[in-house]
């Protein structure tokens, strides 16, 4: 059944302004492929948004005549507008729910762990990462980061590129773990690499799966993801505002093939062994519950003289559970000591930046990240491969 606006229920705790950390919250659960328990998250954000609706709706006819004649904008209209962006997110929302419904089990290395969120954060984040990744809003967001990790792809491999389409051979290999929404494989496809991607989580895999199936229309779901940030506003209608999505036309083939599961199981094999030309991870090396495993991995899957790039923080806000691996949070500095084993590190550079904000707030949270290059060198990842 459909997601709609109700007209009457309860109220729930305010929506603000939030940070990563809403992707990944406390309590997740390893389950099998059971696509109710991802719907039923989708559903509870749903009720959530009808009930702010409803409380906006309650607090605002509540008032006064004379508090009612201060407002700037009618009380009846601003919640109509509400209403109908509500209505936009919850419509996107409700194709995506049936999409993962409709589904098999995404496919995977044959051990799936298939991570159950909880609570209404999840899907508000996701909702803003379809903004900071398929929109033209978003174009500002991201290119801080993406635009310097496709700046070092081209400045290692671009010659190597060129020399192969003249040649007829195959372009340079570059996979990207953790793709999210596949917004940044699908922009180094789209410079001439073959590109291949992985993600972990449900609701990610999904997402980037329905912007594939937008048959290269642009801007086909007018989502208005910040419908229930009520809070933090600079002008009255900045949490109505539309970010359509996609901006660009995903065209058949466009958007490189994503494969579900844990990149540590993914690629830990030995036919993976110097298979790439370039690793690029965008928030995503800090998502490991085991980073030293993370890097070794990386180290083991690119070829001597080959890239890595990196941008993000290191906040490490994954689920440390045992059966993940060892949780560890290392600094900069222990970091760079691990990767510099199998990598001479080029440029390495802090750089403040967003993610998934909601960039007309007042409220942002800014994390300090880590861009580096590095080129791997000859030393033999040892422990990745083996089994």
């Amino acid at each position: 059944s459909s997601f709609s606006v109700s007209k009457g229920g309860g109220c729930l705790g305010r929506a603000k302004a939030r940070g990563r950390s809403e992707g990944r919250p406390p309590a997740m659960a390893e389950v099998n492929w059971e696509p109710t328990r991802f719907t039923e998250v989708i559903r509870s954000y749903a009720s959530h948004s009808n009930k702010e609706v409803d409380r906006v709706r309650r607090n605002l006819l509540g008032l006064s005549d004379d508090d009612k004649a201060e407002l700037t904008w009618k009380a009846e209209e601003q919640i109509r507008k509400m209403e109908e962006a509500v209505k936009a997110n919850l419509a996107f929302l409700e194709e995506l729910s049936e999409l993962i419904a409709k589904s098999p089990a995404p496919p995977s290395d044959g051990r799936p762990q298939f991570e159950a969120p909880h609570g209404t954060k999840p899907i508000q984040t996701l909702l803003q990462t379809f903004t900071r990744e398929w929109s033209a809003e978003g174009l500002r967001e991201r290119g801080e980061c993406h635009d310097k990790l496709l700046g070092a792809v081209d400045s290692h491999l671009k010659a190597k590129k060129d020399e192969a389409v003249a040649s007829g051979a195959a372009p340079p290999r570059v996979l990207v773990p953790g793709c999210s929404l596949g917004r940044l494989p699908f922009d180094l496809q789209g410079r001439g690499y073959k590109c291949s991607a992985s993600e972990g989580r449900v609701l990610q895999y999904f997402g980037g799966e329905l912007m594939r199936r937008t048959a290269g229309k642009r801007e086909v779901h007018r989502i208005q993801p910040f419908a229930i940030n009520t809070c933090n506003r600079f002008k009255k209608e900045d949490h109505v505002r539309e970010t359509p999505v996609p901006e660009v036309e995903v065209l058949e083939g466009s958007l490189p093939e994503v494969h579900f599961g844990d990149f540590l199981r993914l690629y830990g094999r030995a036919s993976d062994l110097a298979a790439y030309d370039a690793v690029v991870t965008a928030f995503t090396l800090d998502c490991s519950p085991n980073v030293l495993r993370f890097v070794r991995t990386v180290a083991h899957l690119i070829r001597p003289g080959g890239l890595w790039t990196n941008f993000g923080p290191l906040a490490y806000d994954t689920d440390h559970d045992e059966g993940h691996g060892h949780g560890i949070e290392l600094s900069w500095e222990e970091l760079r000591h691990a990767i510099s084993h199998f990598f001479d590190v080029k440029e390495e550079e802090f750089v403040d930046s967003l993610q998934a904000a909601n960039g007309e707030s007042m409220m942002q949270i800014q994390y300090s990240c880590i861009f580096f290059t590095a080129v791997r060198n000859d030393k033999e990842a040892v422990g990745i491969g083996e089994k």
